[in-house]
């Protein structure tokens, strides 16, 4: 294992909202954050070297895409998600949610709705409401800590006005990599009902050993013709800071549409200079980096699943297939939503998202950020065991 996950970075060198945004917001700088979607671990050194190389040459103006850029997309996808993919399939933005925002502007009517399955990422109900339209919940189904599609319910949710299904693709809070018979039947009910699939696939290359990651619109050339998927660097290689992203979309009139969203917004013109060399060290060079990560993050799952559910009889540690995040059942506490907020904030001294972020259906749940050194995780789950023994 690399010393890479072992190494605490030097607060005073960096600001970083997972940290010391929370530190000023309570003013208590003894608290340890497992809040915000970021790893507390340096960038990849091919990362940070494409970064050194851009400033380096001293011309910080308007980039211009090479090959390169689409040429490592297109291979990554084929290594991870078996996945042939072409350029012209391929735009660029600043980031997934603001991908999102123009795919729904594009793409529906205010009043229209978009299902998505809670709990999820605040984000998907906040966007959906800012575009005027309507969020239906298809909330997932829970045995024991594993999370499941509830299909009969999303059938049942379905309007005529239900325009777009909002896929989690792993799925932010509760790390489940999608099966391709999970996808399969969920883009047959999308297919049959004139549904548009936009999935969210941020988290795609962060995978537990031993699983794997299937792209919706891989699964058939119908579902690749209505799917809109949304890719950046950003949390599968810590680069969330430099706001650049991608889409994916076969279909050259729901591309077209989404592009034309960029331009009434002048977002189309330039790129990120940053951002495009970012992505092609990653997708490039950096596959190696991502493994032992990840077998550092499931070793982290399996501490925090230990201590917890030793310490706190009764608390359910969620399984986990990808993502640096672990959904833990804390119900079993009866607390409500400003105890929970006390408890862990106040009396344990740690930053977490509580459940209800994530929807109603998140109420008594934490989502915890396991992508950080595992002294600091120990002793964060020590101090929330002493917190509720008191």
């Amino acid at each position: 294992m690399s010393n890479l996950f072992h190494k605490e970075i030097d607060p005073s060198k960096v600001n970083r909202m997972k940290w010391e945004a929370e530190i000023e917001r309570t003013g208590d700088r003894d608290l340890l954050c497992f809040g915000t979607a970021d790893m507390d671990f340096p960038s990849a050194k091919p990362i940070l070297d494409a970064i050194h190389k851009v400033a380096d040459a001293g011309h910080l103006g308007y980039p211009f895409v090479q090959p390169g850029f689409y040429d490592a997309i297109i291979n990554w996808q084929k290594r991870l998600g078996r996945w042939e993919i072409k350029p012209e399939w391929i735009a660029t933005h600043v980031g997934v949610y603001p991908s999102s925002w123009a795919i729904i502007e594009a793409l529906t009517e205010p009043g229209d709705e978009i299902i998505f399955q809670t709990p999820v990422h605040f984000c998907f109900d906040a966007v959906t409401r800012d575009n005027g339209r309507v969020p239906i919940y298809n909330p997932l189904v829970q045995r024991n800590g594993h999370f499941e599609m509830d299909y009969e319910h999303f059938k049942a949710a379905i309007t005529p006005r239900t325009k777009i299904m909002w896929l989690c693709n792993p799925h932010n809070p509760v790390g489940r990599a999608w099966s391709r018979e999970e996808l399969e039947k969920l883009g047959e009910i999308c297919l049959k009902n004139n549904i548009i699939i936009m999935s969210d696939d941020v988290y795609c290359g962060l995978l537990y050993p031993g699983k794997t990651y299937t792209p919706i619109a891989s699964l058939s050339k119908e579902l690749s013709m209505n799917t809109i998927t949304c890719y950046s660097t950003s949390k599968i290689y810590n680069t969330t800071g430099v706001k650049q992203s991608f889409v994916v979309c076969e279909n050259p009139e729901l591309l077209e549409a989404y592009n034309l969203s960029l331009r009434k917004q002048n977002l189309n013109y330039g790129k990120n200079v940053f951002g495009l060399a970012v992505t092609e060290a990653a997708f490039n060079h950096c596959d190696d980096w991502v493994r032992e990560l990840m077998d550092y993050v499931s070793e982290n799952h399996n501490t925090t699943k230990k201590l917890l559910e030793d310490g706190i009889p009764g608390v359910v540690v969620g399984d986990a297939e990808a993502t640096y995040f672990v959904w833990i059942d804390f119900r079993v506490l009866g607390l409500d939503r400003t105890a929970m907020e006390n408890l862990f904030e106040k009396k344990a001294r740690v930053i977490v998202e509580v459940g209800h972020k994530f929807g109603d259906v998140g109420e008594g749940f934490v989502r915890l950020n396991l992508a950080c050194r595992r002294e600091v995780l120990i002793e964060g789950m020590e101090r929330i065991i002493k917190a509720v023994k008191n």
